[in-house]
Parts: structure tokens; sequence; C-alpha cells
């Protein structure tokens, strides 16, 4: 039996669809009131990977978990949220694993817990060691640690390390953002580089690796990198919109994010942009896929990925109209 933690999330979705299509039926954690986004018929289970003893009943009986959930945010108000989620609860995960003697383990980390050279080429022994790191970076790292903690004790481990995973199924989440930004035509860009990877291929692999464990190993999972005025561009041309054109540099992009974040804490709502984010956006790191491509990985061209993308986007439009 195959248990996914974070099985509502962005990915979470696509993983369960690989399953299906290839006659696994795996079982879908959700939080109390948060099942409605799962594909009907799904088995589902409540849980919170914060609460061990509803982790414990949502595991008995099963030979695979696969990790998928986890908390994203650059908004220095969520640190302890971030943290929590997770480590504290990737190592409860763990923790419940190797109580109920299940062998078999996969690990959906980012590639944001490794270590960032800016014109290095990026592997999965890279360390993270940048004290400018993000909470989210340094939350990812001191997952893989919990995880590396339970194949010492006797989990077999697999590690994907994704990087920005593109899919438009949830209009207003992660990487959707991207899409709905060109598709509202805001004008301004930075002039850092995206990396990039379609959820089907994170899937895919996330699939290849239940079926055959890679004990111990961790594989970047990013199919190229993009500078984002061109990725802008791209998704412009195909929504028929004007792509953005105004360069913003990295001061003034400082201080959007500051300004960002006190308008988020006067209002109690979340920042656009905050100083952590904005930080990224001016780089451009290049990660290697070797190491997955070595196994048989495989990734989509831009171009497939971004057309069904929008398409997904367009589709959630008309829906909401």
């Amino acid at each position: 039996m195959v248990v996914i933690t974070g099985a509502t999330g962005l990915l979470g979705g696509h993983i369960i669809d690989r399953l299906l299509a290839e006659g696994v039926r795996p079982i879908a954690l959700h939080r109390a009131g948060h099942d409605r986004s799962l594909q009907p018929g799904v088995s589902k289970k409540q849980a919170d990977i914060l609460d061990q003893i509803s982790l414990r009943e949502a595991f008995e009986g099963a030979t695979t978990v696969i990790h998928s959930a986890a908390f994203v945010s650059f908004n220095p108000r969520r640190r302890k949220k971030i943290f929590e989620v997770n480590v504290a609860g990737t190592r409860n995960v763990i923790d419940t694993c190797l109580q109920l003697g299940i062998k078999n383990f996969i690990h959906i980390s980012s590639v944001a817990a490794l270590g960032r050279t800016t014109g290095e080429e990026i592997t999965e022994e890279s360390k993270l060691t940048d004290t400018r790191s993000t909470d989210y970076a340094e939350s990812k790292y001191l997952a893989e640690l919990e995880v590396f903690r339970g194949a010492e004790e006797g989990l077999t481990v697999s590690i994907v390390n994704p990087s920005v995973i593109l899919s438009a199924s949830q209009p207003n989440r992660s990487s959707a953002t991207l899409f709905k930004y060109v598709w509202n035509e805001r004008p301004y860009y930075t002039e850092g580089s995206l990396n990039y990877v379609d959820a089907r291929d994170v899937a895919d692999a996330v699939y290849q690796l239940y079926q055959k464990p890679q004990a111990g190993e961790k594989f970047i999972l990013s199919a190229g990198n993009l500078p984002y005025r061109e990725f802008f561009a791209l998704v412009a041309k195909r929504f028929n919109k004007s792509a953005p054109s105004i360069k913003i540099g990295p001061t003034l992009l400082y201080w959007a994010g500051l300004a960002e974040e006190v308008r988020g804490l006067l209002s109690n709502s979340e920042p656009l942009v905050t100083r952590q984010s904005a930080g990224m956006a001016i780089h451009s790191f290049h990660y290697s896929n070797k190491k997955a491509q070595q196994i048989g990985i495989q990734f989509r061209p831009l171009e497939e990925t971004i057309n069904w993308c929008c398409e997904d986007f367009l589709g959630n439009v008309k829906t909401n109209k």
C-alpha cells in the first residue's frame, strides 16, 4: 500500500494521477476540511503530519510512503510554520515509518536545499552553506537531514530535488502565479533566471523510484534554465498578451519586498513579494540533471510544458467567469 502526504498540494495530485494510471491505488492523506480537491474515487485518510497519532493510524499497513507535504513561503512572518511543517513534520513522518517498520520512503525535497553558487554547476553533492539562504531553503535542508537519519535507521530512502514545478492546475498557488502574472499583463521583470520542471515529469520520476528505489540517493529534477524575461515572453505569446518589458533592479526590488512585507503585516495578508523572494529573483543558477537522466528520468520540452500549463490556466479562467 502506498500513502501520500501532501496529496492535496500542487504536486500531490499529479503523483496520484500517475499512480492511478499504472493501476496503483494510493491512500491520499489530507487535513480536516481539505479533501475537496482530491480526485473522485481516491482512497483518503485524514491526518496531520504534525500529529503523530493520526499519522500512525493513517500509515498502518503501508509499504511505501511518498512525502510530498511541505509549506512553501518566503514571508519572514511564516518562519515558525515553515520549520514546523517542513522539519518537525518530516521528523514525525520518518519516526512513524520507523515505528511501523515501513521500508520504502520517497522524499520530495527541493533544489533550495542544495548549495547555490552563481556561475557554477550545482549537483546533488552541493551543500547548503549560504547564510543568506531563505527560511524555506534552510527548512528543506534540515528536512533532508531527518530523512537521512531515517536511512541510517533502516529506511530505504530516495530523494528528489525539483526546481520550480510548473503546473497551472491550482491557479492561485505556487508556479501558477507566474502564469497569472503574465495574464494580468504586469510590466516588470527581473534579471534572474527560472529553473523549471514539468509537474508531470516529477510525478513520473517519483513513480520510477517507487518501482525501483534508489537507496540513499538524491536526484535533481530540473529540465532547464531560462531568463525570466524570456519565460514571460513565451507565456505572453501563448496568451496573446503583452509581455513584461520593464527591468527592475535589485535595489528597487529589495525596497518593494520590504514595502510589501509591511503592507502584509498591517493588513494581515500575504505579501506579493518579500525581501527573501526578491533576493532569489535576481540570481541565475544552473542545476545539473545528469544523475537523473542516467537512471532514465526524462524531461519534457519547455514549449510542451508551457502549452499544457497555459491550456489549464485558460480553462480555469473560463470556469471562474
